[in-house]
């Protein structure tokens, strides 16, 4: 055989295989005894015309037809082997010559990432600080919560508290909700139904009922309705004038185990220090990510996207069937939308969750990260006890082998999380060479044997 390899853009390699015409005939001439097996040919018994005679009927293109078929996969084998090439994925037929025979591949590469001096990367983290504004803003929103409703009879107003009857309708006139005995709170940053509820309602007096329109908003639960308009029917009950408690220690002691508001403040404070520390602390992880997922280079066939693409669609199809009881097909009919738009909308967060996924694993490799069954274990007790009567059902669904596979996967790329960040920081540990680790392990191995 003669071979040509070919490098190609995004980690493919255009692969030229040439079948000697020795091996070629060889193969025509064991395509023709098949076909004399298989056809009746006057003067003959199957199997026994000759070689010229099946040429002559059939055409000498038709038996190297049958031969390129009966050799492309041991030639593909061959070929890959010899040429040391590692594919993704098998490669894929894209043109087949007679005369000579020759095969072209596309032959997918696994992917190929460069981290760069990644261990020379320094972020500084954030310092954190509560201030006494946020405290005092905590306090309020204590008050608040802790406040107490009197009837008045008069319209309702902002802050005041009021218990309605509510009906919505789509612009056809479809009812897609319909709710009695709702308690609202009044509130100008309060949470709405949708955008303009709060202030459609102010004014309203018990017994009195009013109906209006409002767009849904975009992160409507029904998702079919979002952005559509809809007529919202309102029947006020009630209405409470919001009465605050005293900033003061009878406070402190009817919200919690506190002997007095300065240790009611001290836990507030302790509180907003823990979240924003937290959010930090994530804030800082994605910035690290962010910056490092710029620097890397990281190549991969075009195969490796349209698989995952392939797995964001069937993500997509089971949550349709599960949250609106509709077909994929169906789904996107009613959005106006193809399935190939689908996947051009899906394919930007598809890319991002694939680089950072080649990220994280090639950092598990150079750092050598590992995780053992016992940290697997952990984490499956951990996760599957907060489901109640379900936790056994979670547990074991977790505990199979590719319950355990996934999880060992989530916990090496926390841990490469964490291993760049200690980098950011000038916190990690120094990377031993492979070969000091290998000769180190094989040392404790003896001394455990002695």
């Amino acid at each position: 055989m003669r071979i040509t390899t070919e490098p190609l853009e995004d980690r493919q390699l255009r692969l030229i295989i040439e079948v000697d015409e020795d091996r070629t005939q060889k193969a025509m001439q064991r395509a023709a005894r098949k076909i004399a097996r298989q056809v009746n040919i006057p003067g003959f018994r199957k199997g026994k015309a000759p070689y010229e005679l099946i040429v002559q009927r059939y055409g000498e293109d038709t038996l190297r037809q049958e031969a390129a078929e009966a050799l492309v996969q041991a030639v593909y084998r061959e070929a890959i082997e010899q040429e040391e090439v590692e594919p993704y994925r098998p490669g894929v037929l894209e043109e087949v010559e007679l005369d000579p025979m020759t095969f072209q591949f596309t032959v997918p590469l696994p992917p190929l990432l460069d981290l760069g001096d990644y261990r020379d990367y320094r972020l500084k983290p954030r310092t954190i600080r509560v201030y006494e504004t946020e405290v005092q803003q905590a306090l309020e929103e204590i008050r608040e919560q802790n406040a107490i409703l009197e009837p008045v009879e008069r319209p309702a107003a902002l802050n005041d508290g009021v218990l309605i009857d509510l009906v919505g309708r789509t612009a056809e006139g479809v009812e897609f909700l319909k709710q009695d005995g709702i308690r609202v709170l009044l509130e100008v940053e309060g949470k709405e139904l949708a955008p303009g509820f709060i202030e459609a309602i102010v004014g309203m007096s018990a017994g009195e009922e009013r109906a209006f329109k409002l767009a849904l908003p975009d992160d409507f639960p029904q998702q079919e309705l979002r952005g559509q308009e809809a007529e919202f029917t309102v029947n006020m009950s009630e209405v409470y004038e919001s009465i605050l408690p005293e900033l003061d220690d009878d406070l402190a002691r009817t919200v919690g185990n506190f002997e007095s508001l300065k240790e009611l403040e001290a836990h507030i404070e302790e509180q907003l220090r823990q979240a924003a520390q937290q959010k930090a602390d994530e804030e800082y992880r994605a910035q690290v990510l962010k910056d490092l997922l710029e620097q890397v280079q990281i190549e991969y066939p075009p195969g490796m996207l349209e698989e995952k693409l392939d797995e964001a669609v069937a993500d997509v199809e089971r949550t349709v069937k599960r949250e609106i009881k509709l077909p994929l097909e169906d789904y996107l009919r009613f959005r106006n939308m193809t399935l190939e738009e689908l996947r051009q909308d899906l394919e930007p967060s598809v890319t991002a969750r694939l680089r950072r996924a080649l990220l994280l694993g090639e950092v598990v490799r150079v750092e050598r990260l590992e995780v053992d069954e016992g940290e697997i274990n952990a984490r499956i007790d951990e996760v599957s006890t907060p489901w109640g009567v379900r936790a056994d059902e979670v547990h074991t669904s977790l505990s199979s082998d590719r319950g355990r596979e996934a999880m060992r996967s989530r916990l090496l790329a926390n841990k490469a999380v964490e291993r760049l960040v200690a980098i950011a920081k000038g916190e990690a540990p120094e990377l031993v060479p492979a070969e000091e680790q290998e000769s180190k392990e094989a040392e404790d191995t003896g001394a455990e044997g002695d």
